[in-house]
């Protein structure tokens, strides 16, 4: 949870009352606002500039709340009990424009297609593997997510975060590491974000996008979080996919009959109607089963909001 000073508690105290951003409080079912179509009720905000953002921080831990960000929730598996803290949700809080030559600027709850289509529509080359990734930038920087090999630190310059104070952190401040991040180490609020990016004719910009959307339509289909697991970190510093140590294990199609590891890519466990409980039961006997026969600690890439 977030630290502020009393005197920045009660700025910002003084700010949430002077700001139509206490509009944006709302309670929410987090099963319709994830991925995994799971989740229970939560007390959520919808902030639609920085400056409410960060007001809505400061009020949330004025009462001593515990502080759950999202985007899209293409990462996220929500107790069926909900989540007793306060939820921001940045999917308001978005927009994009350049930042001089080959930067753009984009708020974080800029989601991946819009950033894309102003690539296409600009002529911006740089970001193309993020295509079909349903998530915001924010989310993807705090995970240092990406697809194809690549990684969203690559293009990243710069992170204006807000932790009690609001700071801009360069990408080597980031600290980032394969789907880690400082933002995500001290659970800041990701405001926005500079990314590199270079020009290049719309033509070849949206040609790449399409092979890179062909590339996912091969991922399973139904509900998930995308991959459950990290890859794991070989002594020589290479990565040993997660999915092929669990089809090694003999576990595609392990689980229940709505809550299984998929059999086309085994690092997915679907959910097709069942509870968020028993889609964690199903992680943690597959991390189990894995160290039983492999003696490799699977450690999860999914954020879990809530009890379980």
């Amino acid at each position: 949870m977030l630290s502020y000073s009393s005197g920045v508690v009660k700025a910002f105290s003084r700010d949430y009352r002077n700001l139509a951003a206490i509009a944006c409080k709302k309670k929410i079912v987090l099963a319709q606002n994830t991925t995994y179509g799971l989740g229970g009720e939560a007390e959520a905000y919808f902030p639609s500039s920085i400056a409410a953002a960060k007001a809505v921080c400061g009020y949330l831990s004025s009462r001593g709340s515990k502080i759950f960000y999202i985007g899209c929730g293409s990462n996220v598996l929500a107790s069926d009990s909900g989540y007793d803290g306060g939820v921001i949700c940045t999917r308001r809080l978005k927009g994009i424009v350049r930042a001089g030559d080959g930067e753009i600027f984009c708020l974080s709850g800029t989601t991946v297609a819009q950033i894309l289509n102003y690539c296409v529509q600009n002529g911006l080359g740089g970001l193309e593997y993020l295509a079909g990734i349903p998530a915001t930038i924010g989310g993807i920087v705090a995970m240092n997510g990406g697809a194809g090999g690549r990684y969203i630190c690559q293009n990243v310059v710069s992170v204006k975060i807000f932790d009690g104070i609001t700071r801009t952190l360069s990408n080597k401040n980031c600290d980032f590491e394969y789907k880690q991040s400082t933002m995500r180490n001290i659970n800041a609020l990701i405001l926005a974000i500079r990314l590199s990016v270079f020009d290049d004719l719309p033509n070849n910009v949206a040609l790449r996008i399409s092979e890179y959307m062909q590339r996912r339509v091969k991922l399973p289909k139904g509900r998930s979080c995308g991959c459950v697991f990290k890859n794991v970190r070989l002594k020589d510093g290479s990565l040993m996919s997660a999915g092929a140590l669990i089809q090694r294990c003999g576990l595609a199609g392990f689980g229940h009959e709505k809550a299984f590891v998929s059999a086309e890519h085994c690092n997915f466990i679907i959910n097709n109607g069942y509870s968020a409980s028993t889609v964690r039961a199903v992680i943690d006997d597959v991390k189990q089963i894995v160290f039983k026969k492999l003696g490799v600690m699977l450690e999860e890439e999914v954020v879990y909001c809530g009890k379980f």
